[in-house]
């Protein structure tokens, strides 16, 4: 049996996980679901993964291509 997903762990500043949780509630979202989503948008725009990134990475600038 294979797991659906491997756990991670990541230590980020106080400010940044605070943003970041703010965040993933705006987006009714876990703080796991949304650094998934955030990681794998990015993965994807780079070419790391295949498929495109979702549409809403065109509405986040900072992660936007330059």
């Amino acid at each position: 049996m294979s797991l659906k997903s491997a756990p991670v762990s990541v230590r980020l500043p106080p400010d940044v996980k605070a943003a970041a949780e703010k965040a993933a509630r705006n987006d009714t979202r876990s703080l796991s679901s949304l650094i998934e989503k955030v990681l794998t948008d990015h993965l994807k725009a780079e070419g790391y993964l295949g498929g495109t990134a979702t549409s809403t990475l065109g509405n986040e600038p900072h992660l936007a291509k330059r």
